[in-house]
């Protein structure tokens, strides 16, 4: 069995372009998280401030991820990468800056944080549709799994990157690193070209309604949308309590949060070049819920665990579990979107995803600051199974219905 999926998507320049400037991007933005992550707990020593700033910063997918994603079906995908990255490049140079300075405040690295995740909730979808879409039309599969290793390649090294970076240059150097990643995208960027779209004579809203009631009528397509908000309310936000974990659990420092990202990470990869492998032959809906079930699992261990190796091991797992589930969950969407319709799917796989993950993150500031850390996130996972269950018997209720993909539990 092949773990690395297809490499036919290489044989477009374009994509070869794509790859090679997101792999220097998210490596640089896993840089800047980990020194984000660092930077709140160092400064206000709560883990109440850790799911507040994580709110703060993935606020704007919640708000934006829809009208975002009608807009990169609407002008050219590749303008909106540029501009939203270029804008992402100067807001980590600044706040790089003001932390070297010692001049950054708690509202001031807040609004940081929500500019740049602004900036992300429109550069996201398009990106993902310019990526697909310099893919050949038969490969859209291996190109969706070679997003998913090349985010959660990144994901395992950039907080190695961050853990080194934090004790010898301080905070400022992982913002800086972050704009450094940015530069080399848009040089990359700067060498592709893509087709020019014609903008559309509809009105937003109703294209957005479109997107919606497209998904809304595909009862297969709709019920993976559902399975990811749920796990990123319910059981994702534990990730913004780790500089808690790393700090006043495990007591291990900056390094030990970049290891234990990383582990997180690692497994992540794994997951998602094991996910490559089993899409070719095994049903998508059995590698979703398998990959849930590891991913509770690990979670709630890893939340009762005072051991950092057993802890990095668990998290470990928990990577794994969660990009198995979301690499087969998107695969599904992106494979069975329209191709015209794919940006506004995206979109909303996006406000599911990423946009809901703002109020996991309040739901980790606020029960970690009555309940503690650990009791939040056994609540999470315990709310997400129940949930995940609910829809897995929803989605089971009937074999086939009018309307749907025709791919079914």
């Amino acid at each position: 069995m092949k773990i690395f999926p297809h490499l036919r998507p290489f044989r477009s320049p374009s994509f070869r372009a794509l790859f090679l400037g997101q792999a220097f991007s998210f490596v640089g933005s896993w840089v800047q998280n980990v020194g984000q992550g660092w930077l709140v707990y160092q400064m206000t020593g709560s883990p109440f401030w850790l799911g507040l700033f994580g709110f703060a910063g993935s606020l704007p997918l919640l708000l934006f991820s829809l009208p975002a994603g009608a807009v990169a079906d609407r002008i050219a995908r590749r303008r909106i990468v540029l501009v939203t990255q270029m804008a992402a490049l100067l807001l980590a140079l600044l706040l790089g800056l003001l932390t070297f300075l010692h001049l950054l405040s708690l509202p001031a690295f807040g609004l940081l944080i929500f500019a740049i995740g602004l900036a992300g909730s429109f550069e996201l979808p398009a990106r993902q549709a310019l990526f697909l879409d310099a893919a050949p039309t038969d490969e859209i599969r291996a190109a969706v799994a070679w997003s998913s290793v090349l985010f959660n390649g990144a994901r395992f090294l950039g907080p190695i990157v961050a853990a080194f970076l934090i004790p010898a240059l301080g905070v400022a150097a992982c913002f800086w690193a972050n704009a450094l990643s940015y530069a080399v995208s848009l040089g990359c960027l700067l060498r592709i070209s893509a087709p020019p779209r014609q903008a559309s004579a509809r009105s937003m809203l109703p294209s957005l309604w479109e997107g919606f009631r497209y998904l809304a009528t595909r009862r297969a397509l709709l019920g993976q949308a559902a399975l990811i908000g749920f796990v990123t309310i319910f059981g994702w936000p534990y990730t913004v309590l780790l500089p808690f974990f790393a700090e006043s659990v495990l007591h291990s420092g900056p390094k030990g949060l970049g290891l234990l990202i990383s582990a997180s990470g690692a497994g992540s990869l794994l997951g998602g070049l094991t996910a490559a492998a089993l899409v070719r032959t095994v049903p998508l809906p059995r590698i979703v819920f398998s990959g849930i079930g590891l991913f509770l699992l690990s979670a709630a261990g890893f939340a009762l665990s005072r051991s950092f190796s057993f802890s990095a091991m668990l998290l470990g797992m928990a990577g794994f579990g969660l990009v198995l589930f979301l690499s087969a969950a998107n695969a599904f969407l992106q494979e069975n979107a329209a191709r015209e319709l794919r940006g506004r799917v995206v979109g909303i796989s996006t406000l599911f995803f990423q946009g809901l993950f703002p109020v996991g993150s309040l739901f980790a500031a606020l029960f970690s600051r009555f309940c503690g850390a650990s009791a939040t996130v056994l609540l999470g996972t315990g709310l997400c199974a129940l949930g995940s269950l609910g829809i897995a018997v929803w989605m089971s209720s009937r074999t086939s219905e009018a309307g749907d993909s025709g791919k079914s539990l």
